[in-house]
């Protein structure tokens, strides 16, 4: 039963709160793997923030903005097509 209540034995003296060094490198190593998918997941957002707000300026001021949006993602994969990786 002392799994599930607690059994009165002090906790063991191994059990040590973490430093200051180990809680920083755990949140730059969190903060490391999420840094890229958040700014790109941001960086959506603000573009579609963007797009939006240039709509309601000119509605030829929004299209512009999708076409240039649209004319970069072709170039990119017209650089990627002739650009193919080296597998060997």
């Amino acid at each position: 039963m002392g799994f599930y209540y607690n059994s009165g034995d002090p906790p063991p003296d191994d059990d040590k709160p973490a430093t200051l060094r180990e809680t920083i490198t755990i949140i730059w190593a969190a903060f490391s793997v999420l840094a890229i998918p958040l700014a790109l997941l941001m960086g959506v957002f603000a573009a579609l923030i963007a797009v939006i707000w240039l709509f309601t300026i000119h509605p030829l001021a929004g299209l512009g903005a999708i076409l240039v949006i649209v004319a970069a993602l072709i170039v990119r994969g017209v650089w990627e097509a002739k650009h193919p990786p080296d597998l060997s």
